[in-house]
């Protein structure tokens, strides 16, 4: 990935101690707080959070190891947009180890993005990979130390 995920990602993209238990919910949630910071339109909220959840009905974006990359391509979406969310106490979605999900790194990018969009979803999954980092991010208490957290690792991951 040549660009830089802070191009994508600044401290109004995440979102520390969620609550919520379902996975509609959590996504709701999610667009509220970026809709809040002026990152999405409220009046794409509704069709934004049909597409995250029909992909998810195709097959649980949650890879194990805690993690959640929801993600999806839509023409009201101008460039890419990532936002990590921590959950300290889990949130059930469907995942592939049974286990509950505490990072989910939100993906949305234009319809023609699709190479850009895989490759950032890539590059995330990558980086979301070591436990200790997933650790890092759970247990963080502030947004500015999750973007610590995440330059450091990006560095790692590239």
């Amino acid at each position: 990935m040549n660009k830089n995920m802070f191009d994508y990602l600044d401290k109004d993209c995440i979102l520390l101690g969620l609550k919520q238990k379902s996975k509609k919910n959590i996504l709701s949630v999610i667009l509220d707080h970026l809709i809040q910071k002026k990152k999405l339109s409220k009046t794409d909220k509704n069709h934004i959070l049909k597409v995250l959840l029909q992909r998810e009905e195709m097959g649980s974006t949650a890879i194990g190891g805690y993690i959640a990359l929801p993600h999806a391509r839509i023409d009201c979406i101008k460039d890419v947009l990532i936002c990590f969310a921590v959950s300290s106490e889990g949130v059930n979605f469907e995942s592939l180890d049974q286990e509950p999900v505490n990072i989910i790194a939100l993906l949305l990018s234009n319809q023609k993005e699709a190479g850009l969009h895989l490759k950032t979803l890539a590059f995330l999954a990558r980086m979301l990979r070591d436990k200790y980092f997933v650790q890092q991010l759970k247990n963080a208490k502030t947004e500015e130390e999750v973007l610590a957290l995440l330059d450091k690792q990006q560095q790692i991951a590239r």
